[in-house]
């Protein structure tokens, strides 16, 4: 638990980095690798609580609806974003 914990703050504190600079110079989003930060495959909510902009859509690119991101719904909302930026 103290692991997922220091995890979790380590991939907060590079999606505030990576969100700050994705804002100001309209970078790319965090890897799926780095915000999966138990490495199970998928990105939880928790996991997602870390990037704002990713948890304030969550339920929008979960499209299965199953609870967490896979490989795919991630890689569509970055995607997407790129096309906005």
């Amino acid at each position: 638990m103290k692991k997922l914990t220091a995890s979790l703050l380590m991939v907060a504190a590079l999606c505030m980095l990576s969100v700050s600079a994705f804002a100001a110079a309209g970078s790319a989003l965090p890897s799926f690798e780095t915000l999966d930060a138990d490495q199970n495959g998928f990105i939880s909510t928790d996991e997602a609580a870390s990037c704002e902009g990713l948890v304030e859509d969550f339920a929008r690119i979960d499209a299965n609806q199953d609870g967490k991101l896979d490989q795919a719904e991630y890689a569509a909302f970055s995607d997407a974003t790129a096309q906005k930026g």
